[in-house]
């Protein structure tokens, strides 16, 4: 379901009494929805009468299935509103693939108590990325450098990496955080290709730490 939806499985008549009552004949009951702080508190009332209850982000239409039959909106429907027209089908190659669908889904989301736990106490949802968009992953690292406020760790692998971020910015966003106090070590190999560089910081943020990537000894620029 999309974000919208837990409100109305909450709240239109007969669903709710529906699903306990699939509950009460043993029926296994799940859901996949994005929770967020406007719909937290319907996921936490969902998870009194479905079985299973996932978040995951990014959600943006709805469909459900059982063992023998799937139902899905027959056009795009007003967000927090019924569908004014379903799809019904029982044919069993369309249900297995919405339920191959619905598991690959659910294999990529995390249990709602978890996800409400996180918007209750203000907390970052942890997160694993591969990034490959190189502009992506230059925005990231220059919002990463900007934000420093009392440690900062990065790695280099050559020499010509520093060059690069150098020109990014990155370096200056570092000297600024640490003439503000912030612990920013850095290992990078130190070479000519560079030396400017790691002059500049000594001249301007002295408590800067670098360890050179090649010989692993310690110099306080």
């Amino acid at each position: 379901m999309d974000h919208t939806r837990p409100r109305l499985a909450v709240e239109i008549e007969g669903v709710k009494d529906s699903l306990l009552d699939a509950r009460n004949r043993g029926v296994r009951t799940r859901a996949i929805t994005e929770i967020n702080k406007d719909n937290k508190s319907y996921c936490k009332e969902l998870i009194t009468f479905v079985d299973e209850v996932c978040h995951l982000e990014g959600i943006k239409e709805s469909f459900y299935i059982n063992d023998l039959e799937c139902l899905a909106p027959a056009v795009l429907h007003d967000k927090g509103k019924p569908a004014s027209e379903i799809i019904y089908s029982n044919v069993k190659d369309l249900v297995e693939h919405q339920q191959y669908v619905f598991d690959t889904l659910w294999n990529k989301s995390i249990v709602a108590q978890e996800k409400i736990k996180e918007i209750e106490m203000g907390v970052e949802p942890e997160t694993f990325e591969v990034i490959t968009d190189d502009r992506k992953s230059t925005r990231i690292l220059v919002d990463l450098a900007k934000s420093v406020k009392e440690e900062a760790l990065f790695l280099l692998p050559a020499d010509k990496s520093m060059i690069r971020v150098d020109r990014l910015g990155v370096i200056d966003y570092l000297i600024e955080a640490s003439q503000n106090g912030a612990i920013v070590k850095t290992i990078c190999p130190l070479t000519k290709e560079n030396s400017d560089i790691i002059t500049r910081i000594y001249k301007n943020a002295p408590n800067i730490k670098i360890l050179n990537g090649h010989t692993h000894t310690t110099s306080d620029f």
